[in-house]
């Protein structure tokens, strides 16, 4: 029975680690409308940027900023959007702006968006480029730029979501908290077992509706919820008395680097934690490095990889060891610091 219960269990953590490496990819469907901006040198043409959510997790701070040659710029912008909820969509006026000295013909930049979502305990910042071609020609009247259509604000339709998606996910994940919680509940193996292959027939089913990608966020929901690291840690960190008795044994001196954002729920719980253990120890120095900040320093020890940034991050310099996310952080906190002892 135990042998059984464990490779169940081994399943689960296999399906939500794909979960979550799915879950890291691109959440966001990005287009510029129209394809090339036709304007005259000085003068200006509008445009818009659509933007759809294609996951089950809310997207933070979207913000575009003109990626080209300097003789083109971005007057206005577009706005920056705040939030954008699962599955929703919305888009964004902007104007690009030609200087006097602009050449004639085609030139070819991008749009940079930029923004953020977390799951469960683990933060991501997402930077990817959307092509955007300038054609400046001599017979385009100069004049102000109107803007193709207007603001608008985060919209969702009946079409976008997947209503269906929803409720079931809500009904799995009311299961799981009832079944787990409960310290009364016997064959908690089966009930796993139940959950995972609700969580594969979904998928099954997603995808043969052609919603595969809704199909896939709710399933990277559902597996997450099922380990249990759902939650961000938000209390005050404490250490065990092993703990703090493995702080106390470090006896050479460890440089520990902790990445952050200000867009990060769980950094201030990392940040913390990291201090409480270089009080208790003089020998382990903690610097505090905001990712957006320094993002040389962030590619160099892989929080930042392919334009994405996984924060909170703990680096041990000496070793290059890096720990993301807050779950069971005291623990692999101290085997970290325990590395070549």
């Amino acid at each position: 029975m135990k042998r059984r219960a464990g490779i169940l269990f081994f399943l689960v953590a296999l399906v939500a680690g794909a979960a979550a490496g799915f879950s890291q990819e691109n959440i966001l469907r990005l287009a510029v409308e129209p394809s090339v901006l036709e304007l005259a040198p000085g003068g200006a043409a509008g445009a818009r940027l659509s933007i759809a959510n294609a996951s089950a997790y809310e997207a933070d701070d979207i913000e575009a900023s003109w990626s080209g040659s300097p003789l083109f710029r971005l007057d206005p912008a577009p706005p920056i959007l705040k939030v954008l909820g699962p599955f929703a969509s919305a888009s964004r006026a902007f104007v690009l702006a030609a200087t006097a000295s602009a050449p004639l013909g085609q030139t070819d930049g991008s749009l940079d968006i930029v923004y953020s979502y977390c799951i469960g305990d683990e933060c991501y910042q997402i930077v990817e480029s959307i092509p955007v071609r300038a054609l400046v020609r001599a017979e385009v009247q100069t004049r102000p730029a109107s803007i193709v259509g207007s603001s608008e604000a985060p919209t969702s339709g009946t079409r976008a979501i997947p209503w269906l998606w929803i409720a079931f996910a809500a009904f799995v994940l009311l299961v799981a908290v009832v079944l787990f919680a409960s310290r009364r509940v016997r064959r908690r193996v089966a009930a796993t077992a139940l959950l995972v292959a609700a969580s594969g027939a979904a998928l099954g089913l997603g995808v043969s509706l052609g919603q595969h990608e809704q199909a896939q966020a709710v399933g990277a929901v559902l597996c997450t919820s099922c380990v249990g690291i759902e939650t961000a840690q938000t209390a005050a960190p404490t250490l065990t008395g092993s703990q703090a008795a493995a702080v106390d044994r470090v006896a050479t001196r460890i440089e520990l680097l902790v990445f952050y954002a200000t867009w990060c729920r769980s950094c201030p719980y990392a940040e913390a934690l990291a201090d409480l253990v270089a009080r208790r120890n003089p020998r382990i120095v903690v610097r505090h490095v905001d990712a957006e900040e320094e993002r040389e320093l962030a590619v160099e020890y892989g929080v930042t990889r392919a334009g994405r940034t996984v924060v909170p991050a703990i680096v041990r310099i000496d070793t290059g060891s890096v720990l993301f996310g807050v779950e069971n952080l005291g623990d692999r906190l101290v085997d970290l610091l325990e590395e070549g002892t």
